[in-house]
């Protein structure tokens, strides 16, 4: 440059700018870098570590199962009694339906061959079994005869079915009694040919039959004249 200064040299002056970047000492950087490797790779581990550490101390101590048990144990005392009475109540309500359907397969007997069947119960008075105890019989004379108690499918052409326990089902359900309106106990249900109950003597209807279980509880059947049976 004229005047006698100092030429400027563009490539002197960004070689000056690239000595003055790199001016930290080779070693002090490889240090730097290595030690900051180093608690990089601990920290990690130790925050590792921490996790695990929170995760296994989750639990229980033994007092927090002790109140648990017993809470258990309140609500379980407090639900048996509804849940022994929701049994027994499906006890009975399912021996109820199971006798509806067998006076009504003697109902159906009736009108599709045509003569008397009947629904014959144990603790009918002539007969003396079990209250437990019923069979399914014919009549073909229309007398309102039932088949001799002792008799069988083997011995009598008129026993259809022979007797059969309700409580071997359902245990401690009995029929407690088969009466008509008046409060009379009769031996059970005939059929006639057209679907109607058979009026033997001088029952009144309609009939009732009681199912009822060792607790007391009780579920009817009602027999109308006109052959409708149905759970009261």
């Amino acid at each position: 440059m004229a005047g006698g200064g100092e030429d400027f040299d563009p490539v002197r002056e960004n070689r000056g700018a690239g000595l003055e970047q790199f001016s930290t000492p080779p070693l002090a950087l490889i240090l730097h870098q290595y030690y900051s490797q180093i608690f990089e790779i601990y920290g990690k581990r130790e925050l590792m570590t921490g996790r695990m550490r929170r995760i296994g101390n989750k639990g229980f101590t033994l007092i927090e199962l002790l109140v648990v048990i017993i809470i258990v144990v309140i609500l379980a005392a407090l639900g048996l009694p509804s849940l022994l009475s929701m049994i027994q109540r499906s006890e009975i309500d399912g021996a109820t339906r199971h006798v509806l359907y067998e006076i009504r397969a003697a109902q159906s007997l009736a009108v599709t061959r045509g003569d008397d069947f009947g629904f014959h119960w144990g603790g009918d008075p002539f007969v003396g079994m079990a209250l437990s105890v019923y069979r399914i019989e014919t009549d073909p004379t229309g007398a309102c005869a039932w088949p001799p108690p002792g008799e069988s499918t083997a011995t009598n052409v008129n026993v259809i079915r022979d007797w059969l326990d309700l409580s071997v089902e359902y245990p401690g359900i009995v029929i407690q009694s088969v009466t008509d309106n008046g409060g009379t106990v009769v031996g059970g249900v005939i059929f006639n040919s057209r679907g109607a109950s058979v009026s033997c003597g001088a029952v009144t209807f309609p009939l009732t039959i009681t199912i009822a279980d060792t607790s007391g509880t009780t579920r009817s059947i009602q027999v109308q004249r006109v052959g409708r049976v149905r759970i009261n």
